[in-house]
């Protein structure tokens, strides 16, 4: 009878010592989601930091061609609406690791990833018939022709390395999602 008792003492320390180690497991694995979803949140912010900048820029560009401020106003709101649906699509607040479960944050970052995907189906079509109003409206010089065909280069080059770090962010974001949801169905199984 001593023995049984022994026993079943050692499977209930046994058991403690489980629940302990599957606590630091999760603690330990909503550490390193945080940590790889960190730069989406520094994306976001530099960006919002960025655009005033930008917005400058391309005013500074309307008034040196002498074309319309509603280009570079309208860069603005744009990138505005974007940067704020950025703060939607991006963003992972910190605390969501810590209180949501790990069922509600898969399902967050799903809902993320399919949002990112639709705001850039409608944002880079934008971006693109904004960009090439701009070029035409610096470009033109009122007879139809282009008067500065280095320019007009410079500025399709500009525009496809911009499309390629649109692209770039893109898919690592969509790659730090899956990898985090991956993780979760690890948990899992």
């Amino acid at each position: 009878m001593d023995e049984l008792n022994i026993l079943k003492e050692e499977m209930a320390v046994l058991k403690r010592n489980l629940d302990k180690e599957q606590i630091v497991n999760d603690k330990l694995l909503r550490t390193v989601m945080r940590q790889q979803s960190s730069w989406l949140n520094t994306f976001v912010k530099v960006e919002l930091v960025l655009l005033p900048f930008t917005y400058l820029i391309f005013a500074s560009a309307c008034a040196f061609f002498k074309i319309s401020q509603w280009y570079a106003l309208s860069f603005l709101i744009l990138g505005l609406i974007d940067s704020i649906m950025d703060l939607r699509t991006f963003r992972i607040s910190p605390k969501i690791f810590s209180t949501c479960s790990m069922i509600e944050l898969q399902n967050l970052l799903i809902k993320q990833k399919r949002e990112r995907f639709i705001q850039t189906c409608i944002g880079l079509p934008l971006a693109l018939i904004w960009l090439l109003l701009f070029a035409m409206a610096i470009f033109n010089d009122g007879s139809g022709s282009l008067f500065s065909y280095p320019g007009f280069i410079g500025g399709i080059i500009g525009g496809i390395i911009g499309f390629a770090v649109v692209v770039i962010v893109y898919r690592k974001a969509q790659k730090t999602n899956d990898s985090i949801v991956d993780e979760i169905k690890d948990l899992e199984e």
